[in-house]
């Protein structure tokens, strides 16, 4: 018993003229339906600027740690924002956003510069602080 021809548009995508099937479908994780293709280096990327030949930009790191450590009360905060934007710049910089990062290291050498200023005023404090009890008590040592 025969049932003649499949109908046209097969939907399991079998090709009768071929006797085959179509080119492969893109699975997940390939290049095709699932989202744009990623540029090849030297073409503008998701962000729409082109990659720096140049390093990342530096992102003042050690200021940063030294402004919490330096600062005492409100002003440490000025040294934690400081240090959340100088973790940003490396990632900023890695997903292509160049602007970001470079904006980013901008903020983080500010806050840098003012973290390390106080880092220097308190710790002349201190050693000012340990001299004078150091003084008075070599004086009262003496009398």
């Amino acid at each position: 018993m025969s049932y003649g021809p499949p109908p046209p548009g097969d939907p399991s995508g079998y090709d009768q003229s071929t006797g085959g099937y179509g080119p492969p479908v893109p699975q997940y994780g390939q290049q095709g339906h699932y989202g744009p293709p990623v540029p090849p280096y030297g073409v503008p990327g998701p962000y729409g600027a082109h990659p720096p030949a140049s390093d990342p930009p530096r992102n003042y790191m050690v200021f940063n740690i030294l402004g919490i450590f330096g600062c005492l009360g409100m002003t440490s905060i000025i040294g934690i924002i400081g240090l959340i934007f100088a973790l940003q710049v490396s990632s900023k910089w890695h997903i292509g956003d160049y602007a970001g990062a470079e904006s980013a290291a901008n903020t983080a050498k500010i806050l840098g510069i003012i973290g390390l200023c106080c880092f220097v005023v308190t710790a002349l404090f201190f050693l000012f602080y340990v001299l004078m009890f150091l003084g008075f008590g070599v004086s009262a040592l003496m009398m």
